[in-house]
């Protein structure tokens, strides 16, 4: 029987199991399993991520009270991770003849590029491939080789999105595909082009670091990496173990430029979250002296964005420390004003949870043109996705008639396509929705089939 709430004991004990280095015994650890209950333990370990590693660590104590159950619990996540980790070379060597063919070089972040720094590559669980190419012609390259060789599709809970900074004439955003139904031997891949956004407004500024070297995939250097890591963890507002643990083997590496990670979380205004990361480290990690070393050389910034909650993502957390953020940054930019304007927009965006959905006859600001600059995400739904949001209603009798193609001028691969009821977007020879709240008119919906056709 557990507990109703979990202490903060309890969850630093589960957090020290999810560990490289932990900071309590195992059975301090079985003790917050048995005290938590096993489900309730098995959901807080899921959120921690590190799921392969801590299977290993409960095996040898599955009949202590609530293990048995906690592992049984975990166990369809473990499974599906054992394919992944099995398929993943293939996988790579897939992307590296694609890049190859191409003449082009694809790098390999986050989750990819943190298991080089492990001891052991094996326990580094991961969800997808993310990789980073330079430019939006680049991503589309990959994204055309995985959809027309191998069927990748693209999901409606994660679309295609892009964005511009006007400060460098540069298109940036994110090409999100996943494997199609029944392909057991290949995993989902998530491209991400230009530079790797930052939560509301900001960027890390990727591009100019990246080396020049021959076609093929590359690994991201540690320390872009590691602050792509801290900044997704910025994004989701929660800390997991994979988050702290990639900290802390980066942190380990004897060639590891503090200065020059500091300079990427300077530019992105990450430095304020990465204390609630170090923090999280510590509670559950035992840290060498060269470790603590390291630790104290990193930037610590006082921030007034809200401490993450340490049991679970919280929406309204992520909305508020999304809008100090935006605030930060505007401020550094421009002045009071600005940041004031810039934070009112990134709550106004963040504070509820949007989905795709169908506009009303009353919803008239999915017409308006939208916006490309550092604060405005537009979202590309592809056309079979807004196509399956009309299912079960009424066609609309007059679908949107489009005007001429614009090509924008920062990519001349990008054409902007106006119509009374809003925009589509065409990128190379793909045709897409455009929405920056979700929302579609079902005109636009009717009229999308006979402008991907060429006919509109």
């Amino acid at each position: 029987m557990g507990t109703e709430s979990p202490t903060p004991d309890d969850l630093a004990a589960l957090r020290s199991l999810s560990s490289l280095q932990p900071l309590y015994g195992i059975e301090r650890s079985l003790t917050a399993i048995a005290s938590m209950g096993s489900l309730e333990a098995a959901r807080f370990l899921e959120t921690l991520r590190m799921r392969t590693l801590v299977m290993s660590r409960l095996a040898p104590y599955e009949d202590r009270p609530g293990v048995r159950g906690c592992m049984a619990a975990m166990r369809p996540k473990t499974d599906s991770l054992k394919r992944m980790h099995k398929v993943l070379d293939a996988n790579l060597e897939m992307l590296e003849r694609i890049a190859r063919d191409a003449g082009l070089e694809f790098f390999a972040i986050k989750g990819l590029g943190a298991r080089a720094t492990y001891r052991d590559p094996g326990v580094r669980d991961f969800s997808d491939l993310d990789v980073f190419v330079r430019t939006r012609s680049d991503a589309s390259v990959l994204v055309r080789a995985l959809r027309t060789e191998h069927g990748y599709q693209y999901l409606k809970a994660e679309l295609p999105w892009i964005k511009y900074d006007p400060s460098e004439n540069l298109v940036y955003g994110q090409f999100p595909l996943v494997a199609p139904d029944g392909a057991e031997d290949l995993l989902n891949v998530d491209i991400h082009f230009g530079d790797y956004s930052v939560r509301h407004s900001s960027r890390i500024g990727l591009t100019p670091r990246l080396p020049a070297g021959e076609p093929g995939i590359h690994v991201l250097a540690p320390e872009e990496n590691l602050a792509c890591v801290v900044n997704n963890a910025a994004g989701d507002y929660f800390v997991t173990a994979k988050d702290t643990n990639d900290l802390l083997m980066a942190l380990s590496l004897p060639e590891f430029d503090v200065p020059r990670f500091a300079a990427r979380l300077r530019q992105a205004g990450l430095e304020g979250f990465l204390g609630f990361i170090v923090a999280e480290l510590r509670a559950g990690t035992a840290l060498t002296a060269a470790q603590e070393e390291r630790l104290r050389a990193l930037p610590a910034v006082r921030t007034l964005e809200p401490v993450p909650n340490s049991r679970e993502p919280h929406w309204e957390r992520r909305c508020l420390g999304t809008t100090v953020h935006a605030f930060g940054e505007g401020r550094r930019r421009g002045g009071l004003v600005g940041a004031v304007k810039l934070a009112a927009d990134a709550y106004g965006y963040y504070r509820d949870r949007l989905s795709l959905s169908v506009a009303g006859p009353a919803d008239g600001g999915s017409a308006e043109p939208f916006a490309l600059n550092p604060w405005t995400c537009v979202r590309l739904v592809p056309v079979d996705i807004a196509e399956d949001l009309l299912a079960g209603r009424p066609v609309p009798p007059n679908p949107a008639t489009p005007g001429p193609a614009k090509a924008l001028r920062a990519d001349r691969g990008i054409q902007r396509i106006d119509t009374p009821y809003g925009q589509y977007v065409r990128i190379e020879d793909e045709t897409f929705l455009a929405t920056v709240d979700y929302r579609l008119p079902g005109e636009l919906i009717a009229g999308a089939r006979a402008v991907a056709a060429g006919r509109g």
